[in-house]
């Protein structure tokens, strides 16, 4: 065995060690060419090709979870959106950014495609590297399945040049005959076709606390179990009740 396949071995069995073990319940690798370059931009130039996309799954239980804080007063307004997932991901991406650079090789942490375009400018999509690094399947709500927790999974990655050994796609058909979510949504926007976005950011609502979206296509899921309701009389004066 090489040096390098040695050090690869190390290096992946480091990284899947953090999960549970950070804010991090399931550590997957998806291949780095699998990404175009239009979608890594920038990113992959600043440190050479990409080789390796480390995803990073969080298992949603509470429904804090899920609430998105804006920079801005309006969400219209605002560049920035954040969750308490968000943050506690975040915290795991960074520990597997130190431990690539332990190892001598680049690491950054990946912005999901929806969320902008602020440098480094790349387009990467968290679910298609979830589905790629095993981590579940695509489900007709748009959503990565998970086979045991369903839709109710957030996820991270980190980009790196080292040339991780990648995990296998599932074999895992979510939904079958399943079209629950398509007929729920209340504004339409899902459909055997896809999901029209507009409709989809059209269900938003506001709580005491930030934005949350409308849930109804994950709670329609017969897989995994939903967390429970953030409804208004969970709140009392902008916080929670006892």
């Amino acid at each position: 065995m090489s040096a390098e396949r040695t050090r690869m071995e190390e290096l992946n069995t480091q990284l899947k060690s953090l999960a549970g073990a950070s804010t991090a319940d399931l550590v997957g690798i998806a291949p780095g060419e699998a990404f175009s370059a239009e979608e890594l931009g920038d990113l992959g130039r600043q440190f050479g090709p990409v080789q390796s996309v480390i995803v990073l799954a969080q298992h949603i239980v509470d429904p804090i979870q899920l609430v998105r804080f804006h920079a801005s007063g309006a969400y219209e307004d605002s560049r920035i959106a954040a969750s308490v997932s968000n943050a506690l991901l975040r915290d795991a991406c960074w520990r597997v950014v130190a431990t690539v650079r332990r190892a001598g090789y680049h690491a950054a942490i990946l912005r999901n495609q929806r969320y902008g375009v602020d440098e480094p400018r790349h387009d990467v999509s968290f679910k298609k590297a979830g589905a790629l690094a095993g981590l579940g399947a695509f489900g007709k709500s748009q959503l990565l399945i998970h086979r045991d927790w369903g839709p109710w999974i957030w996820l991270g990655a980190v980009a790196t040049d080292a040339p991780l050994a990648p995990d296998s796609p599932i074999e895992y058909s979510p939904c079958s005959e399943c079209s629950r979510c398509l007929q729920v949504c209340p504004k339409g926007a899902l459909s055997e076709n896809g999901i029209d976005r507009e409709k989809c950011r059209g269900t938003r609502q506001i709580s005491p606390m930030g934005w949350i979206g409308c849930e109804e296509c994950l709670r329609a899921c017969p897989v995994g179990v939903a967390p429970p309701r953030l409804g208004d009389d969970m709140w009392e004066h902008g916080r929670p009740r006892p």
